[in-house]
């Protein structure tokens, strides 16, 4: 059985060409904004109903990254410098969620998205290594850091309500 690390290497491996890269983001960006609208619009407890908005939000953003690279063959002009110690995503109070009762149901929704935003990461990680182009790679390189700072964010915010630290 392959890792999900390893069928990512071996997705990005397959991919013919740039063009075909960005395009499986794209779908993988709307999924992940349509997963996170879907878990908002389910959520009684308005502190997941707000993080899952701010998720969808973020996939928004980054579908029109993505988008205006295949619509212009141009990257966004916006900084991918990211300050030491910092998350590139922008800060999401999770420290005010203690307290908030978490149902199994609210624990695997949170590890499904903790999941899909680690298999985000690997795949513009791997990206990012396999383009020649230094634009493309830097690019590749901040949608790798977006992800993983969500990946922090829902993982800071699962050990707020539960108490539980993830070993990543």
């Amino acid at each position: 059985m392959k890792s999900s690390y390893q069928e990512t290497i071996d997705e990005v491996r397959n991919l013919k060409g740039i063009e075909e890269a960005v395009a499986l983001a794209i779908e993988r960006e709307i999924e992940a904004r349509d997963f996170y609208m879907q878990q908002a619009d389910l959520m009684e407890n308005p502190k997941f109903k707000e993080l899952y908005k701010h998720l969808a939000e973020e996939e928004v953003m980054h579908i029109g990254y993505l988008e205006g690279y295949r619509d212009k063959k141009e990257l966004p002009t916006i900084s991918t410098e990211v300050p030491s110690g910092q998350s590139f995503s922008p800060e999401f109070d999770t420290a005010r969620i203690k307290g908030v009762e978490i149902t199994p149901g609210d624990t695997g929704i949170l590890l499904a998205a903790m999941r899909h935003e680690r298999k985000s990461e690997d795949f513009y990680s791997e990206m990012a290594k396999r383009v020649e182009d230094e634009t493309q790679k830097k690019f590749f390189e901040m949608l790798s850091r977006y992800e993983r700072g969500h990946y922090e964010m829902i993982d800071n915010y699962f050990e707020n309500v539960t108490q539980f630290r993830m070993q990543t």
